[in-house]
């Protein structure tokens, strides 16, 4: 029997999922990872550390394959955390840490090359922020020791991906897909390649670079292994696919540790409020998807459990939302503002004096992630009409936030069943995208659907919302303008 392996390398854990030919799970394993943050706005991780974890799991999958009779994996996918980077040489050996997505040490940077930002956007579908990965580069050249007394001809530096890759096929290869190139902001989505304008403007040595390759594509087998692996992707480029066939009119809210709105294009266009990046490539076709991301997801129940010194919050959340009637509002930007705002100066806050129960201001974080959803909803619905909505993520799961953003949008909403969305979509990419893998399995929970109904105080809160985020950011910007 054929199997397909799906590996999804996160920000908190690293999985190994094994599917059978029509989707389902056989087997798989996962590790937690640990994050340090060493100052503020600093997040990074052991190189090694997250290259055991993966390595960890596949051996725990393919071990219990092994005690299966006439079992044989076809096809292995590959998705990564995007933007995390480390420099590293040609032996494999990590010149430091590998510097997180949520790092922003570089921020500084990003003052200097403002007056190129709408080339930037146009070149690479991404606004200038310091959480994609060319900043951090250039931080890493020219901040790192380590990575400066390297000899130029041994180094590397790349996203997490290529570091991963080299470390985990036979064959070595120093290379990188076109989604996790993409969101280094050096890569041309026009001319599929890196850019050396967007090179010399974030001065980041173009010869450093891995070689550029369409999602799915061979990549070698995996070490000590006949597998080959036939597909590599971001996160979230994986989770769209790993929940089903969209329909037309349809996006998917995937809500974890972040939230990311997707949705993909017909055809190639521009956004000035959202991001545009490549949904899948193989050697003959390309396409392309529209991008939303809010960072105060699951990270903000996160920080406040810190802050509040709660204990099980998440698990105290659906009982709250059922008797939590009128939360305040608060402004979430836990992580930095994502799309449209990308902004990430602004400090979190409840609108208002009041005194608040920590159910209530739990219950105001679940509605500030569905607030920040619907405004890029709205964006999205501009360029095309939107008819329903998919669910997917750890988040998902409550009842309650899948009610209000039912609520609020006016969509049906569609709770994917799939479980491991993202190794099963980069699974479904290396089988070679079969029709088979239906959303709905026989031998899982069928979905749920939420059905919009009245809900004015939530509509009010909405409104709120906006008013107090615009005139927050309003005053956030005179402030640094005359400073």
């Amino acid at each position: 029997m054929s199997y397909f392996l799906g590996i999804d390398q996160g920000s908190h854990s690293s999985r190994a999922v094994l599917f059978d030919g029509n989707g389902g799970i056989v087997e798989q394993a996962s590790q937690k990872i640990m994050i340090d943050r060493p100052a503020t706005g600093q997040a990074e991780y052991g190189a090694g550390l997250l290259f055991n974890s993966v390595e960890t799991v596949v051996k725990q999958v393919l071990d219990a394959l092994d005690r299966q009779d006439n079992a044989q994996v076809s096809a292995c996918g590959i998705a990564t955390q995007r933007s995390t980077v480390l420099a590293w040489d040609v032996s494999g050996r990590a010149l430091g840490p590998a510097l997180s997505w949520q790092d922003v040490r570089a921020e500084r940077m990003m003052a200097e090359l403002q007056q190129h930002e709408r080339e930037i956007r146009r070149l690479t579908g991404l606004p200038l922020t310091p959480y994609y990965s060319s900043s951090k580069m250039n931080w890493l050249l020219n901040q790192s020791e380590r990575v400066k007394q390297c000899p130029r001809e041994a180094l590397r530096l790349s996203p997490l991906i290529s570091y991963l890759l080299f470390h985990l096929l036979d064959n070595k290869p120093y290379v990188i897909d076109y989604s996790n190139a993409q969101r280094t902001q050096l890569f041309d989505l026009d001319a599929l390649t890196w850019s050396e304008r967007l090179c010399n403007w974030f001065d980041v040595d173009i010869s450093l670079l891995p070689e550029c390759r369409p999602i799915r594509a061979a990549y070698g087998k995996l070490y000590g292994t006949d597998i080959p692996v036939t597909a590599v992707c971001g996160d979230q480029n994986a989770a769209m696919y790993g929940t089903g066939q969209l329909e037309q009119g349809m996006a998917l809210v995937n809500i974890g540790s972040g939230a990311f709105v997707l949705r993909e294009l017909d055809h190639f266009s521009e956004s000035k409020t959202q991001l545009t990046g490549v949904a899948y490539a193989d050697n003959e076709t390309v396409g392309y998807m529209r991008e939303a991301t809010i960072n105060g997801a699951g990270n903000a129940l996160s920080w406040a459990e810190k802050q509040w010194g709660v204990e099980n919050l998440i698990e105290s959340l659906p009982d709250w939302m059922r008797t939590v009637k009128e939360p305040p509002v608060f402004i979430n930007s836990v992580g930095g503002l994502g799309t449209p705002w990308m902004q990430g100066k602004l400090a979190s806050a409840f609108v208002g004096n009041g005194t608040y129960t920590n159910a209530e201001k739990a219950v105001a974080i679940i509605e500030s992630i569905v607030f920040m959803i619907q405004v890029n909803l709205e964006l999205m619905a501009v360029e095309a009409p939107l008819k329903k909505l998919r669910v997917s993520g750890g988040l998902s799961k409550m009842d309650g936030l899948c009610q209000k953003l039912s609520d609020l949008s006016g969509y049906v909403v569609e709770r994917s069943n799939v479980a491991e969305a993202s190794a099963r979509g980069a699974a479904w990419l290396a089988a070679g995208r079969p029709h088979s893998w239906n959303s709905n399995r026989p031998d899982e929970p069928s979905s749920r659907q939420f059905v919009p109904q009245q809900a004015n105080g939530l509509a009010s809160r909405y409104r709120l919302f906006n008013t107090e985020l615009n005139r927050m950011l309003k005053a956030n910007q005179q402030v640094r303008t005359v400073k």
